[in-house]
């Protein structure tokens, strides 16, 4: 009975455990009484602190707080983050809008499934903060924004992502892919783009004749704050616009895109602009920029074109040839130059009629070159000397300044006035210090166009200023014959064989057959056809008093140049030397491509069409002769 008691039951507390703890309860509430009366003396018996002391006090405590957080707050920024500015000036704007559109169509399209469909559904948030292992360039259809990752969709094509539809892939640059981002904005910009259905038939290889217009909208980044993870690391993009400065010669407001990210991340502004410019370039390759003078500065007119072939522009034998080795040369040999102390630029000058090609040559010869071209006409309002100086001293890397029917900009040493009477403010002197003076630029080629060259002061087409002067007069046999041939030559699509796998012994003779039939009578007719072009370039010539080259028959013209006094002023030295004017009075190049055009399947149909237009001007000519004749 005691064993278990001592076991089971605890022993009562003592009297000297009750006092104890009664002495320390009765402390601690002491404790606090002092503690709330000594804060009630601070506070509530205190006059200074009614009388808004402790207030000052306290909102001073609370300024100082919130001062020194926003210093910490800033110096972090100034330590931790770095800012890249790209103004509306500089080269690089136009290509990181260029890389920002084509990003923010890639991710418009991979929402709605044209591309990444295997990518995965969603990332931790570990990826989605930037710190993850993920790897680059994978997908995510998670988040808001105006779109999502990227993947590897369904090839089509060399170098490019095409699914079956015919759909590019926007990130595509030679070969290589620009990496992928995920845009996160509120506050978008629409880009609108038309397509003919034409040519986007044509593409597919299905052309039904349709020319209906297609439009296709992309939302891209507009003026704000955006959100963007590029190669893993997040960047704020500010989009920022002053409507009150505006470009005085386009009259587009001032535009500036800042980058922001760590600053242990600055090594990949380099690598967007790098990427930027490249996704830019492949815009444009195989095409042909054309470049006009807004003020003081080079702006691309339009849309890139198309680069035509330099074999589409038929020439004289060997014209084309030589001044296409000549351009290669030339820009293949800068370090002679610099040798030899004389300056890098070199100047062409086609002369010949109206039709002959000068203009589509330089076009064609820029597409086969990859080169630019800068088209300036001498007559615009408001181009000074200053101005004409600083444009072909500035004129875009890897470009032709072009200066066309230069004839008519001036009338002998003197500006040529308009119909309206305005004057040209660039002067013959300005001109000649622009291309050949102490302050004209290097590294450049200028072609010049005239149809009249006998009207050209010699001191605008000397050595130095112009180094190769060559004619594309009217159109010559061999030139009807190839002109001819290149518009009806069925030329079958590349990899199309000539008969099926079934039958293909019996079908690829026929077919084999019927080809050279076709040949040999494309030939036939371009042989007549030049003949016909010749006889009407004799008519038309000796209709108005030219020789059979085209040129002035005697000295007794009313021309102001004839080919004997010319000849006899070389004989007899004179200091400078003109050049004799183009052949000219035939039928021209653009002409007969005209005609081709207007029959475009029917070869026969030209050629008879030719002759019947020949012969009914020829009558026509003959009864004006004979009405006008004395009796």
């Amino acid at each position: 009975m005691s064993a278990s008691t001592a076991e089971g039951s605890v022993p009562p507390p003592t009297q000297a455990q009750d006092a104890g703890s009664s002495s320390s309860s009765s402390l601690s509430s002491s404790s606090q009484g002092e503690k709330k009366s000594l804060r009630s003396a601070l506070l509530e018996s205190n006059p200074y602190f009614n009388a808004g002391f402790g207030l000052m006090i306290i909102g001073t405590v609370l300024a100082v707080a919130r001062r020194g957080t926003t210093f910490a707050a800033g110096a972090a920024q100034r330590r931790l983050l770095i800012s890249l500015e790209i103004p509306s000036k500089d080269r690089a704007h136009p290509w990181f809008l260029h890389w920002m559109g084509a990003q923010a169509k890639a991710q418009a399209m991979r929402q709605a499934g044209l591309l990444g469909h295997g990518a995965k559904r969603g990332e931790s948030l570990r990826e989605f903060i930037g710190i993850g292992g993920g790897a680059q360039g994978e997908v995510t259809q998670t988040g808001t924004g105006i779109g999502t990752g990227t993947g590897t969709g369904k090839g089509k094509g060399k170098g490019r992502e095409v699914d079956e539809d015919g759909i590019e892939d926007p990130l595509m640059a030679k070969g290589s892919r620009a990496s992928p981002i995920r845009i996160f904005s509120h506050e978008l910009s629409v880009e609108t783009q038309q397509l003919q259905q034409q040519q986007q038939q044509q593409r597919q290889g299905s052309d039904t004749g349709d020319e209906t217009s297609r439009a296709s909208f992309s939302l891209v980044p507009g003026p704000g704050t955006h959100w963007f993870r590029y190669k893993g690391c997040w960047m704020r993009l500010q989009r920022e616009r002053n409507s009150k400065m505006v470009d005085l010669n386009t009259g587009a407001p001032w535009e500036t895109v800042t980058l922001t990210t760590l600053r242990s991340h600055a090594h990949l502004f380099t690598s967007l602009l790098a990427e930027a410019k490249q996704l830019a370039m492949a815009s444009t390759e195989g095409k042909t920029i054309i470049y006009t003078a807004w003020g003081a500065e080079w702006r691309p007119f339009g849309q890139p074109r198309r680069a035509r072939t330099l074999e589409s522009v038929v020439l004289k034998h060997g014209k084309r040839e030589a001044v296409e080795a000549d351009v290669k040369r030339f820009m293949e040999r800068g370090w002679w130059y610099a040798q030899r102390g004389i300056p890098y630029r070199r100047g062409y000058l086609l002369h010949g009629s109206p039709g002959s090609g000068k203009s589509s040559f330089i076009t064609a010869l820029a597409g086969q070159l990859d080169l630019s071209i800068c088209l300036l006409n001498l007559s615009e309002r408001g181009l000074t000397d200053d101005k004409l100086n600083f444009l072909l001293s500035n004129a875009p890397q890897r470009s032709i300044l072009l200066l066309e029917d230069v004839d008519a900009a001036f009338l002998g040493r003197q500006g040529a006035p308009e119909a309206d009477g305005y004057q040209s403010s660039v002067t013959f002197s300005g001109l000649l210090n622009a291309l050949d003076g102490v302050a004209s630029g290097e590294s450049r080629i200028i072609f010049m166009t005239t149809n009249h060259v006998e009207r050209l002061d010699p001191a605008l087409i000397r050595p130095g200023r112009v180094d190769m002067i060559e004619e594309l007069g009217d159109a010559e046999s061999d030139q009807v014959e190839e002109l001819l041939w290149r518009f009806y030559r069925r030329d079958r699509p590349e990899g199309e064989q000539l008969a099926p796998e079934i039958g293909s012994a019996e079908e690829g003779e026929e077919d084999s057959t019927q080809q050279a039939k076709w040949d040999q009578e494309v030939r036939g007719l371009a042989k007549e056809l030049a003949r016909a072009v010749e006889e009407e370039a004799l008519r038309r010539r000796a209709a108005v008093g030219l020789d059979a080259s085209g040129r002035v028959s005697s000295p007794s013209s009313s021309s102001s140049f004839s080919v004997e006094t010319e000849v006899r002023r070389q004989l007899a030295g004179a200091s400078t030397v003109r050049p004799m004017p183009a052949s000219r009075g035939g039928v021209s190049m653009a002409e007969l491509q005209g005609l081709f055009i207007r029959f475009p399947d029917d070869p026969r149909a030209a050629v008879d069409a030719f002759r019947q237009e020949s012969s009914s001007s020829s009558v026509r000519g003959s009864t004006v002769d004979a009405s006008t004749s004395p009796a």
